[in-house]
């Protein structure tokens, strides 16, 4: 398995803060995208949840 080579810059190191990241932006994409039945997949943005995790659970939210 390949280790985290960037833990601690774009994602929390730890798994209780990583946990919090990903929560913290699936709340503030809450209602941002409509769930639809259409939908089966998406291609999901990933620069750190920093920068586009807010993007990334809006569309996962949205399947």
């Amino acid at each position: 398995m390949r280790k985290p080579v960037v833990a601690g810059f774009f994602y929390s190191l730890d798994e209780n803060g990583l946990k919090r990241e990903a929560d913290k932006a699936f709340e503030a994409a809450e209602g941002k995208a409509e769930p639809s039945k259409k939908t089966i997949g998406v291609l999901s943005p990933h620069a750190g949840y920093l920068y586009s995790g807010k993007t990334a659970a809006a569309a996962i939210a949205s399947v």
